[in-house]
């Protein structure tokens, strides 16, 4: 389960996918936390929510801080939310909120240790984002963008700004063709088979 809620109709031990979620799939009631780090409910963008996985001891996680805190606060004024999302293990509710004080971070957060919510929307490393529109539908599986080419390997700037590009067109109106690109990042622990 994840640690910021038990969630209505998920059995205690849970059955994770043998495939993730697909890009352009709907996401199943009861796939994603509807309550925060803090106990309060989250609030889901009108037009998309971002859902971005981090951690504060990645330090490509580290390095995209400001660009997310740019990026989500004039995401929230177009109609899309910006959720982050804990995922390693060992992350206390205490340490998140040192991350979001410590990088300017005035994001929701959930604690989500365990691979069953990366299993469920296929993350495999941090950061990473996944954008679902209003309808629940996986519209971006990826990085925010090209800025890293490996750990501790960049091209410089970014020259492709995949988030901000596909935002930017959510908040416009404009129709998104669902996509997926790869995260550079922390590897998370690969996902189990269910039995």
């Amino acid at each position: 389960m994840f640690a910021a809620t038990a969630l209505p109709g998920c059995a205690s031990q849970p059955q994770i996918p043998a495939q993730p979620c697909a890009i352009g799939a709907v996401v199943q009631s009861g796939v994603l936390p509807t309550v925060s780090g803090d106990g309060s409910s989250l609030c889901l963008g009108s037009k998309a929510t971002v859902w971005y996985f981090t951690g504060p001891e990645c330090p490509i996680a580290r390095s995209y801080a400001p660009d997310v805190a740019r990026l989500s606060e004039a995401d929230r004024a177009r109609g899309i939310e910006w959720i982050m999302v804990f995922p390693e293990d060992g992350i206390t509710k205490d340490l998140a909120n040192t991350f979001r004080a410590d990088y300017a971070l005035p994001l929701p957060f959930v604690l989500a240790p365990g691979d069953e919510l990366c299993c469920d929307l296929g993350v495999k490393s941090i950061p990473s984002v996944v954008v679902i529109d209003a309808r629940g539908q996986i519209i971006y599986r990826g990085r925010i963008d090209n800025r890293y080419r490996g750990i501790g390997t960049t091209f410089g700037p970014p020259s492709e700004h995949d988030l901000r590009a596909l935002t930017d067109a959510i908040a416009a109106g404009q129709p998104v063709t669902p996509r997926e690109t790869t995260a550079v990042g922390c590897i998370l622990a690969p996902c189990e088979t269910p039995p």
